[in-house]
């Protein structure tokens, strides 16, 4: 498995346009994110999706209109929409449930953004991964308001990022790579999960059996809509897969001295950044 990422500046956004058919990952019924994806609808929707009442029929005509392009794309495909839909109890296609149906498809999440004059605000959501953040904590907020607790956002991200949205091309996949520390491999890491199973760094046994924890976003904005979708996809990598390559190991030996002291509160990494970079240097 390739290491997604070469450098790990936390506040570089690095947005590249991707083809189309290299998007979004289609279901693998086997696959642990739609595994994951049927336990939490099961358990607990209202967790895991919403859907604003005041833009259902936007929200609709968009995910009829990509679910059709996914489908042409791999046959076979329906027929595992089909199976994940009885595995979950949803019996029709709706505009209550035209998203989450969307995101039984594929292995991503979902968000839904809409511009708004000079803002974009969450108005549907699918998230069954999330990395130390809840999606109802998140709904209905504008873009800035979302990351507000991300350190020096405001400083030196939000300008950038706000333009983006505003100057985005149409119908052109963008994506972009960030990255955590976790000490579980859980997709499902809402704040109170990942408090719960956070990183205890005390030794080198410890370090190797944490996981760098990968978010493969990506931004497309179809054509004729003030609507952006937001895609999450998940990966967890072994901390061996950074220390067995030189070249990486010392980019994120850097990454972390870089780190000012609210990022590394934010990271999780408090008590443990020391003796991480300490690990990670006894390989450069």
């Amino acid at each position: 498995m390739n290491f997604p990422l070469e450098k790990f500046n936390p506040f570089e956004i690095g947005l590249r346009p991707i083809d189309k058919k290299d998007w979004l990952s289609l279901n693998n019924s086997d696959s642990i994110y739609i595994q994951n994806k049927h336990r939490l609808i099961q358990e607990n929707i209202q967790e895991v999706y919403f859907v604003s009442e005041d833009f259902k029929q936007d929200i609709f005509d968009l995910a009829q209109l990509l679910q059709g392009d996914l489908i042409e794309q791999e046959s076979g495909l329906q027929e595992r929409l089909h199976l994940s839909l009885q595995e979950t109890g949803i019996k029709s296609i709706n505009h209550d449930n035209a998203l989450l149906v969307l995101s039984l498809l594929v292995e991503d999440d979902l968000v839904i953004l809409r511009s708004e004059e000079d803002s974009f605000k969450m108005i549907a959501g699918a998230v069954f991964s999330p990395s130390g953040w809840d999606l109802k904590s998140k709904q209905f907020l504008d873009i800035n308001d979302i990351h507000s607790p991300v350190p020096h956002y405001d400083s030196l991200l939000a300008k950038r990022l706000n333009k983006i949205l505003t100057k985005l091309p149409i119908c052109i996949p963008f994506e972009r790579h960030n990255w955590s520390i976790y000490g579980s491999e859980d997709l499902f890491q809402p704040p109170e999960i990942k408090q719960a199973k956070g990183i205890d760094i005390l030794s080198k046994e410890d370090i190797e059996s944490i996981n760098i924890r990968i978010e493969r976003q990506t931004l497309y904005k179809p054509e004729n809509s003030n609507l952006i979708l937001f895609s999450i996809r998940v990966r967890n990598y072994p901390i061996n897969e950074i220390t067995e390559n030189k070249s990486l190991g010392q980019n994120f030996y850097l990454a972390l001295e870089g780190l000012s002291e609210e990022m590394i509160e934010y990271k999780g990494l408090t008590s443990s950044i020391g003796i991480f970079k300490a690990y990670l240097k006894s390989f450069l």
